[in-house]
């Protein structure tokens, strides 16, 4: 059945949860999360709050198994063990994550998340095979190794507030929306033709820059069907966040704009959600925070429509190639027209469209429809917390696909791609100061 596919279960899981919550929040049961430690890591754990974590675990573990069984997955019965290494894993990433000089740091979960994923990765693959490639994850573990559709899950919670947005939308979108789509164009066709990076890679390096980081980066790749390949970009990405929501508060500062137009900046420059909101508490002014997620907010909302654009133009550039190839001079004995059948283009896009979006875009109308506004504030930051849990499980599926020993091998497309980020990251930080200044000053 169409509902019953691997591509779907991320809605149904966000949508599940997201109802879990709203009950949850109607009920007054708290958000659980970390609470900041500095010497003993116990008090992070110290509160009713975070008995919810208790839950959390098994409930989350629930729905994913349920979705591989639905799907008859490979190994499916042995996920459990898998799911406890991946989710202990990233349980260990946020609790270290939460003390409080990591914090000041800004070496958040994801970070850990990916390297203690590629620590384990390189530590059960012990020595290479006769053919010098490492040995395969264990079943049991591959099969909780499921970046794609932790990823999806958490975008379907990502909870948009109509409300919030209002009045900051117009000049939100100004700085969010006029220079994303046409420099994540631009900077993907450099690095594809100057670089002489595979197409696939430049796009989702390109996105992973300009619109929201990890999330951009697999959702472009899934539209794509080029999965393996959003590995290295967000790893880099991760990496290469941290000067960013260090550096632009300070420089900020020392230029001196406003409250606003930082914000601003930082919401149209920053990778990801979590570290903008980094990056404007350091900077030190609620008015800041509020403009830097309202900016962010409608910057991710872009995943949706580049994602169903890129998935629109891959397809058709690939069906264009078959029927070249088809109708190029070959050898019969090689190639027969009985071989090719020709699948109708909306069918080809239809499977490559990313149907997390559908489950996005639904929760956002429940959201602002369905749940009473004097509980949005909760539910929206209780969803973003719950969201978070996917993320980081997906940064440690992308550690666990990570070899020290390959990278070695790739280090010529490492240095590639970091400098298509460079260049990528410094291109978005000064087009978006002009924006925000545009926005928030002459408007």
């Amino acid at each position: 059945m169409g509902w019953n596919h691997e591509d779907w279960w991320p809605c149904w899981i966000g949508l599940v949860l997201f109802a879990l919550i709203s009950i949850a929040v109607h009920n007054g049961i708290p958000a659980a999360h970390f609470e900041p430690w500095t010497t003993n890591p116990f008090d992070s754990l110290h509160g009713y709050k975070n008995l919810g974590l208790l839950v959390l675990f098994p409930l989350q573990g629930l729905l994913i198994w349920l979705a591989l069984w639905a799907v008859k997955a490979k190994a499916y019965t042995e996920f459990w063990k898998g799911y406890l290494v991946v989710y202990g894993t990233s349980f260990f990433s946020k609790w270290l994550a939460a003390q409080t000089s990591v914090k000041s740091a800004s070496l958040g979960d994801s970070i850990w998340a990916i390297l203690f994923g590629a620590v384990l990765r390189n530590a059960m693959a012990g020595s290479s095979q006769p053919d010098g490639r490492s040995k395969p994850l264990p079943p049991w573990l591959k099969v909780a190794q499921l970046t794609e559709m932790y990823i999806a899950t958490s975008l379907v919670l990502l909870c948009i507030d109509f409300a919030v947005l209002k009045p900051l939308a117009p000049r939100a979108l100004f700085v969010s929306w006029i220079d994303t789509p046409s420099l994540f164009v631009v900077v993907a066709i450099i690095g594809a033709i100057w670089l002489k990076i595979d197409f696939q890679t430049a796009i989702i390096m390109s996105g992973a820059t300009f619109i929201c980081g990890s999330s951009a980066a697999i959702a472009l790749a899934a539209s794509m069907g080029a999965g393996s390949k959003a590995d290295l970009p967000i790893a880099i990405i991760s990496v290469f966040t941290i000067p960013s929501i260090i550096a632009l508060p300070y420089v900020a500062k020392a230029i001196k704009i406003s409250p606003q137009v930082a914000g601003a900046w930082f919401g149209g420059c920053v990778d990801s959600t979590g570290a903008v909101i980094a990056a404007a508490t350091i900077y030190g002014d609620n008015s800041a925070v509020e403009t830097s997620a309202v900016v962010k907010m409608l910057q991710n909302i872009l995943i949706g429509p580049i994602s169903v654009g890129v998935a629109a133009v891959w397809t058709a550039r690939e069906d264009r190639r078959m029927r070249q190839l088809h109708d190029s001079p070959k050898d019969d004995a090689l190639w027969t027209k009985a071989e090719y059948k020709p699948v109708p283009y909306t069918k080809l896009l239809w499977s490559r469209f990313p149907k997390f979006v559908l489950g996005f875009i639904l929760t956002a109308i429940l959201f602002n429809t369905a749940v009473p506004s004097e509980d949005r504030a909760s539910v929206n930051t209780f969803s973003f917390i719950v969201g978070e849990w996917f993320s980081t499980m997906s940064f440690v599926s992308i550690g666990l696909g990570l070899q020290f020993h390959e990278l070695k091998r790739e280090a010529r497309m490492l240095l590639k791609l970091t400098t298509l980020y460079a260049l990528a990251q410094l291109v978005d930080i000064f087009s978006t100061l002009g924006l925000a200044y545009i926005a928030f000053n002459l408007f």
